[in-house]
């Protein structure tokens, strides 16, 4: 992680360089992918939107209960029917096709003894089965004219509800094949007369209302179950941005708590440390190694305070003097001067459009200016010989890429990027893993996403930023 925290700067970062960055302008347009908007590739990492449940989760214990249920109501009715009122009919048959869907819940049952989930394409084959396994039983008990033909609504009812839309029209579109082939194709019911008949008509009547019924039914429950994951997901997206929000302001009150309490020990360090430097000159050799600790003391707790001022300025800044909107590429070149100036003989600043619109304009907001500064430290720390800066826009959106040449991101860091306590320096020289985390957080703040390309594509590490134009407004 970075040496200085975004918002929370840590005060041991490294000392400042004099000089000049190198400034190269990028050609109007730049080769490659057309960035634009918030779609973009790489890994994702963002907090404004999540796929959350895409579906519901499918208890494999409740499907199995369910055809259990199904099954016992199957065998109820041909019980009394052949039994209670005496009709003959295919029962032996029918018998054998409850036999054969309990059979298959069995195996379902043995296949699934440890696993509480079952997967969709699972269910959706299991739903199939259940209508031809219906489709069967009414074939031999009327087709359409039995009563309970209006059964085969029920799979498309549960696959509208817990599957994905092309699995419901599977369903329809078959539930239709069956109701076709019972309406034409079916022994009759096993009446006493045996001269009674529906007329052609109304049996198309039924099939009819099945059809039609399955068509609104499934996708009105279908409606409103998707309506519900979507609630379900953006509810889930809101609750992690509200966590990393919390987590993010109890680290703000506790630098901004550490900031007031540090005060005034750095005032007694630095009265101390500049009476040893002052008793000790004279004393010792200038060139004597305890002389030297004492100037690089001296110079780190300055800069401690200069951080906490500058920390404390911000804090107190009137949002009137962040009113002067410029050029991006000129409010980040501002906002990083002197970050740019300390790394000027290794950073590469380029800025340029990827498309024919205009540049955008930018207020100089210290949120973006720590992110960028500790992306950056985090970059000076790991790169072997250069730096790349880019800044670039479309019509839509404003990228920003900090590349190094360094080892890049280990896959532990990967694996948990954009978390708070993540480095793979962390309990080493005082690095707690916040960096990434804080700055992350603060481009969320703004209304941007930050991602990272893997290690394994790229050499070095590839940080890219996206922010909407109107962001920084």
């Amino acid at each position: 992680m970075s040496k200085s925290g975004s918002k929370f700067r840590n005060a041991f970062s490294h000392s400042e360089k004099r000089g000049s960055p190198s400034i190269k302008n990028l050609p109007k347009k730049h080769s490659g992918t057309k960035h634009s908007g918030t779609k973009h590739s790489g890994t994702k990492h963002s907090g404004t939107k999540h796929s959350g449940t895409k579906h519901s989760v499918i208890d494999t214990r409740a499907v199995i209960a369910i055809r259990w249920l199904a099954l016992a109501g199957q065998t109820i009715a041909l019980m009394i029917v052949a039994f209670g009122f005496g009709f003959d009919g295919a029962f032996h048959t029918a018998f054998g096709l409850v036999a054969v869907g309990a059979a298959v819940n069995l195996w379902q049952s043995w296949r699934s003894r440890y696993q509480r989930v079952t997967s969709r394409p699972e269910l959706l084959l299991a739903l199939s089965f259940d209508v031809i396994q219906l489709s069967g039983l009414l074939y031999l008990t009327g087709g359409m004219a039995n009563p309970f033909a209006m059964l085969l609504l029920a799979p498309v009812v549960v696959s509208a509800a817990l599957l994905d839309f092309r699995a419901t029209v599977y369903l329809v579109v078959l539930v239709a094949f069956c109701a076709i082939m019972i309406t034409h194709f079916y022994l009759p019911l096993p009446f006493s007369e045996s001269d009674f008949t529906l007329p052609a008509l109304y049996r198309s009547g039924l099939f009819t209302a099945l059809l039609v019924s399955c068509l609104f039914i499934g996708f009105y429950v279908w409606y409103l179950a998707d309506k519900a994951r979507q609630a379900n997901a953006a509810l889930a997206a809101m609750q992690s941005l509200l966590e990393r929000d919390r987590r993010a302001t109890t680290l703000g009150s506790l630098a901004a708590a550490a900031a007031h309490k540090l005060g005034s020990p750095l005032n007694t360090i630095a009265v101390i440390s500049h009476d040893m430097a002052a008793a000790l000159k004279g004393k010792i050799a200038p060139e004597d190694e305890i002389l030297g600790d004492v100037r690089l003391l001296n110079e780190e707790v300055e800069r401690c305070r200069m951080i906490l001022s500058e920390l404390d300025r911000d804090a107190q800044t009137d949002n009137l003097a962040r009113d002067v909107a410029l050029p991006v590429s000129q409010m980040i070149r501002g906002l990083l001067d002197a970050k740019l100036t300390r790394l000027s003989e290794r950073i590469l600043f380029q800025s340029g459009a990827r498309d024919a619109s205009q540049e955008p304009q930018a207020k100089p907001l210290p949120d973006l200016k720590y992110a960028l500064e500790t992306l950056l430290d985090n970059a000076d720390d790991f790169a072997a010989t250069q730096i790349e800066l880019t800044i670039s826009w479309t019509e839509e959106a404003i990228e920003i890429e900090i590349k190094d040449d360094g080892p890049g991101f280990p896959a532990s860091v990967l694996s948990r990027f954009g978390q708070p306590w993540n480095s793979s320096r962390e309990g080493r020289d005082g690095h707690k893993g916040l960096g990434l985390f804080l700055a992350m957080t603060l481009i969320e703040s703004l209304g941007g996403q930050m991602r990272i390309l893997p290690s394994e594509q790229i050499k070095g590490a590839h940080i890219t930023i996206f922010m909407p134009r109107t962001s920084l407004l």
